[in-house]
C-alpha cells in the first residue's frame, strides 16, 4: 500500500491557484493546473472546459469573487468549500440579469493525478441562487402528495429542488 499523505500540499496548492485564477480572472496558468483529460460536469473535458465554465460565471457576475471557508485533503482528494458572491449581470442557472447581489457557499471535490487536477465535482446551492435573484419557481408543476384531510396539493420548497437539481 502506497503513502498517499505527501501529496495533499500540492493539491491543495493547485486548488488554491485554481481559485486565484477564478478571482483575477487569469486563466494564463491553468493548462498548467489541470490535467489534458479534466473532466469537470456539464464541460467539454481539457482545460478548455474549465476556462468555459469560469468565463460564463464571470460573465454572469460583476465583481465575481469565491472566497476559501474551508480547504481539507486525503491523499490526491481535495475538498473546498467556497462562498461565491457578485452582483447579477448576465444569464445564470437560466435567469435573466437581475442586478441583485449573489451570495451562496458551495463545496467543491477535486481528485489529482500525476501532479496536477484531473477531476472536478461540485455542489450548488441553486435554489438559495433562485431565491437571492427573486425567482420564485411554478410550485403547482410540482407537489407533495395529497394527504387524505387536504382538498389541495402542498407545495414545499423541498419539492422545487428536485426540479432545479442535476
Amino acid at each position: 500500500m502506497s503513502d498517499r499523505s505527501g501529496a495533499n500540499p500540492r493539491y491543495k496548492n493547485l486548488v488554491l491557484a485554481l481559485n486565484h485564477a477564478f478571482n483575477t480572472g487569469d486563466l494564463s496558468g491553468v493548462d498548467e493546473l489541470l490535467t489534458p483529460d479534466f473532466a469537470e460536469r456539464d464541460m467539454p473535458p481539457g482545460p478548455e472546459g474549465y476556462k468555459t465554465a469560469v468565463r460564463r460565471l464571470r460573465a454572469a457576475l460583476d465583481e465575481p469573487r469565491s472566497e476559501v471557508l474551508g480547504l481539507v485533503a486525503e491523499g490526491s482528494t481535495v475538498v473546498l468549500r467556497v462562498r461565491l458572491t457578485g452582483v447579477h449581470i448576465g444569464e445564470i442557472v437560466g435567469v435573466a440579469p437581475t442586478r441583485r447581489q449573489v451570495n451562496v457557499e458551495q463545496i467543491h471535490f477535486y481528485e489529482g493525478r500525476d501532479g496536477r487536477l484531473a477531476t472536478h465535482h461540485y455542489i450548488r446551492n441553486d435554489l438559495a441562487l433562485l431565491d437571492q435573484l427573486g425567482v420564485r419557481s411554478d410550485l403547482t408543476l410540482i407537489v407533495n402528495p395529497r394527504l387524505p384531510h387536504d382538498p389541495k396539493p402542498t407545495a414545499t420548497k423541498f419539492a422545487t429542488m428536485a426540479r432545479f437539481a442535476g
